[in-house]
């Protein structure tokens, strides 16, 4: 029977995996199950969306500042910006944190823009370019 495993980061848990065969652990492993959102927001590839506001980063456990991005986001076929949104950033690796009760007022913003119930403060042109243009 293979050792009960305890970690200290979220790092440390992968770095162990990725050099390890779960065969010796599968009897002690318990069934989950889960969904797979393959939607990975590429115009965001760093921010994670977290339930609660963590006192430390959840991935390498360096300290959290709270700084304001603009949210960009494809939504009934056209890019939406949204502003002033506070996010959690980590010092050390640059990911962002948007802690749920956050997204929901996003989530609440784009509900109204969709019902047209909301007017957007102001209209920016945004360049479209094709990979082929390029040398």
């Amino acid at each position: 029977m293979a050792k009960t495993l305890d970690f200290e980061t979220l790092d440390e848990e992968v770095k162990f995996w990725e050099s390890q065969s779960s065969a010796a652990y599968w009897e002690e492993m318990e069934k989950v199950e889960f969904e797979v959102d393959l939607h990975r927001n590429l115009l965001h590839p760093k921010l994670i969306f977290i339930a609660d506001q963590p006192a430390q980063c959840p991935r390498c456990q360096n300290d959290l500042e709270e700084t304001i991005i603009q949210y960009v986001t494809w939504h009934n076929g056209h890019l939406i910006i949204i502003r002033d949104v506070p996010v959690l950033r980590c010092t050390a690796s640059g990911h962002e944190y948007m802690l749920e009760k956050t997204l929901d007022r996003v989530e609440q913003l784009l509900d109204l823009e969709k019902t047209r119930k909301l007017q957007p403060t102001e209209m920016v042109d945004v360049p479209v370019f094709k990979l082929e243009m390029a040398a």
